[in-house]
């Protein structure tokens, strides 16, 4: 692509993990440059957390590789007086600051939103922490599997017997990062609209709770009670669920009398639409155990992937459970050019990056340069700032970077 949405948009992020390095993740994605700053020696904790021994060493484990792509890394001693200077000067110069630090801790730095503000009136301030920036939950500090557990998910997660349960990915930082892309991205319009300083406040348990939207409703406003359903599809419907195959289970959903239809047709049983115990769609909820043991006898029969083809040309929404491997193999995968292989620095390999969720006109948004090594990119940031090498090298020899 030529020329990205945000080209041109410049951010500062001092967050580590995945929530906050998601967020301004994405904006890289979208064109901005972006600058991480990082504690010295150590980094973002996520540099090391991985599989690969000799990634680990570099600092490029692969947690911080999924989501760290096209950044700049500059590592500062915020604890330091000179490093919290530098800081506020990067801040001056650039159009978002992102950090992921509990409530209070910015201000203690002396990198809060007003002193931030003070330096740049037009900055977007984004403040990312488990609880939000008010109420009594806010000094706690918080991780994805946290606030699954205190947002609900997990009492939801599983069967009545295995609940509760964290899902696999950590999903709630994943929601988080993306919500706080998006009101960057509404304040960055508010700014440019207004010429003031915008302050967005991203709580972990605010995008849980946003995501379990139609849970909660169902809950409040249905009077159904929440409660934890296993594989069974949340429609309710009969026909709909998950069925054991010869190979891997099968993902099926028939909601609507013409997907029941079509899913009779495809299993070969055209009675089971006539059938007094399963003919309306009162009738079939009734009965439902007699109808998924039918339904389950004649899936066991043949592959899950047979079935999911089967199913699929017949307009039966369907899938077959895919390990991450056969998932990595799937051509529907490669079709969409979901990773960009770039080369790692001073690695001699290259490594599988993750792509944004969305095409743009067509064209994948896709990162572009690797994640960097720590502190790879001070000497040339600092030199931007006016820092001659003299003040660079006092600066690296004092601990500041």
């Amino acid at each position: 692509m030529s020329r990205l949405p945000l080209s041109g948009v410049r951010v500062l992020e001092c967050a580590s993990v995945i929530a906050g390095p998601y967020c301004s993740y994405m904006l890289t994605l979208l064109g901005a440059e972006t600058i991480k700053i990082e504690r010295p020696l150590q980094g973002d904790w996520m540099r090391r957390q991985g599989g690969d021994a000799a990634l680990v060493a570099a600092g490029l484990g692969s947690t911080f590789l999924s989501c760290n792509a096209g950044k700049k890394s500059v590592s500062l001693n915020l604890k330091d007086p000179r490093g919290v200077q530098i800081a506020r000067e990067l801040a001056a110069g650039v159009d978002v600051m992102i950090e992921n630090w509990r409530p209070g801790t910015a201000e203690r730095l002396g990198v809060g939103f007003d002193a931030i503000k003070a330096v740049n009136p037009r900055i977007v301030y984004c403040s990312i922490s488990g609880f939000g920036q008010d109420g009594p939950m806010s000094p706690r500090p918080a991780y994805d599997h946290i606030i699954q557990a205190v947002s609900g998910i997990m009492s939801v997660t599983g069967t009545p017997q295995t609940a509760p349960s964290r899902t696999g990915p950590p999903l709630v930082d994943y929601m988080t990062g993306l919500s706080a892309a998006v009101a960057v991205l509404a304040a960055l319009r508010e700014r440019d609209r207004t010429g003031e300083a915008q302050h967005v406040d991203v709580g972990m348990l605010d995008c849980a709770v946003a995501g379990m939207g139609s849970i909660v409703s169902a809950h409040v406003n249905g009077g159904v009670p929440a409660a934890p359903i296993g594989n069974a599809a949340a429609s309710g419907a009969p026909g709909s669920g998950m069925f054991a195959t010869q190979t891997s289970p099968l993902a099926v959903v028939a909601n609507t009398e013409a997907q029941y239809a079509a899913l009779c047709g495809v299993l070969g049983q055209p009675e089971l639409l006539t059938d007094p115990r399963f003919r309306e769609p009162a009738a079939r909820k009734q009965n439902q155990d007699a109808l998924r043991a039918l339904i389950a006898a004649r899936l066991a029969g043949r592959p899950a992937i047979e079935w999911e083809q089967l199913l699929a040309a017949a307009g039966v929404p369907c899938g077959a459970v895919r390990s991450v491997p056969e998932l990595l193999a799937e051509q529907q995968v490669v079709a969409r050019d979901l990773f960009r292989r770039l080369e790692l620095p001073q690695q001699g390999r290259d490594a599988a990056l993750t792509t944004a969720g969305f095409k743009l006109n067509g064209q994948r948004v896709a990162p572009e340069q690797a994640p960097p090594l720590l502190a790879a990119d001070n000497e040339s940031v600092l030199a931007e700032l006016g820092y001659d090498a003299a003040q660079r090298r006092t600066l690296r020899d004092d601990g500041v970077w």
